[in-house]
């Protein structure tokens, strides 16, 4: 099969389609990965024994099955249970709820590493339970945990390709379609694929110049 520059002109925009739901996905999933990891972090940590296991639980099964069964139970199973949502927040939800749970280990390692004696020093300040999350643990959390956030971004990015599989036209599905409507996959996943690429390096960039400023 040779390389047609007329059919790549002409596909090219439904590829574009594709980038934008991905960015979009991203974007949303992201926001709920970083905020939802963040809570999960901190309910671990203030929790009873019990609150702390069960915490442990969900975090252990979102890290253990594979996104793409994940995907699945929800846009097939729970239409059985009467749950009834279109794909792409299916696909939000899921890629932002899995990505939380590795998110909050982040945050988690990032707490361990805050010295007990600036606590003690809320604690002689008087500061109250809240205002020294607040104030004191969650700024120096969230900081020290962005290179490895960031890196879980990322992964994320290239993890939409698979939410093809239930229907959301992400770049991967556009390509997909692409190439079974028009049995030609040469050019669809050729482009898709360079274009994934294109788009890590902003990501590969911010991720290194964040990671030198922590050295």
């Amino acid at each position: 099969m040779t390389w047609d520059w007329s059919f790549v002109l002409k596909i090219l925009p439904d590829l574009m389609t594709g980038v934008w739901y991905t960015i979009l996905v991203t974007l949303a999933a992201s926001a709920i990965a970083l905020v939802g990891g963040l809570l999960l972090a901190i309910l671990e940590n203030v929790s009873t024994k019990f609150g702390r296991a069960f915490v442990r639980f969900w975090l252990e099964f979102l890290r253990g099955v594979p996104t793409l069964v994940l995907l699945y139970f929800a846009f097939y199973v729970l239409p059985e249970a009467g749950i009834t949502l279109p794909a792409i927040p299916i696909g939000i939800g899921v890629l932002g709820v899995v990505y939380a749970a590795y998110c909050s280990e982040v945050y988690r390692g990032s707490l361990i590493t805050i010295p007990h004696e600036l606590r003690d020093a809320c604690v002689a300040l008087n500061l109250n339970r809240f205002v020294t999350w607040q104030r004191v643990l969650v700024p120096l959390m969230v900081k020290r945990a962005i290179p490895a956030l960031l890196n879980y971004v990322l992964g994320m990015f290239r993890e939409t390709a698979v939410l093809f599989a239930i229907g959301v036209p992400v770049l991967m599905g556009e390509a997909n379609v692409i190439g079974s409507e028009n049995f030609r996959y040469l050019e669809p996943f050729t482009l898709a694929g360079l274009i994934y690429m294109g788009m890590n390096l902003p990501f590969l960039y911010l991720v290194s110049k964040f990671k030198d400023k922590h050295v």
